[in-house]
């Protein structure tokens, strides 16, 4: 019997976007980021490491707890590019894989304004 996959598109600071969303895909992959297992093709592992650098933009990285620089229209074009990448990559891995996006957040407006 084939074993059926469940990945999280999640972003984190630092790197990682895929991870295993449940046990059987655990068993498998193992935990942390495991996008370098899985079968893709090259241009799609450079989309996901350029949607990572591009996320990590969002954070304010002087005082994290503070919001980020971008603005709501940045905001809502990444998460349209993070939306087309997971279409891609359920596409791209096929039946045996189901691939979940977990949105990065919402606008809570400008860093620094008053």
């Amino acid at each position: 019997m084939l074993e059926n996959y469940r990945l999280r598109l999640m972003f984190e600071w630092g790197g990682g976007c895929l991870w295993a969303g449940d046990d059987t895909t655990r068993d498998k992959y193992g935990v942390g980021p495991i996008e370098d297992s899985l079968p893709l093709a090259d241009e799609t592992r450079r989309k996901l490491a350029d949607m990572i650098v591009w996320h990590d933009l969002s954070l304010n990285w002087e005082y994290p707890p503070d919001p980020g620089p971008w603005d709501a229209q940045e905001y809502e074009r990444f998460e349209a590019a993070a939306s087309d990448i997971c279409v891609l990559l359920q596409s791209e891995l096929g039946d045996r894989f189901s691939v979940v996006y977990k949105r990065l957040g919402f606008y809570e407006g400008r860093a620094g304004r008053k």
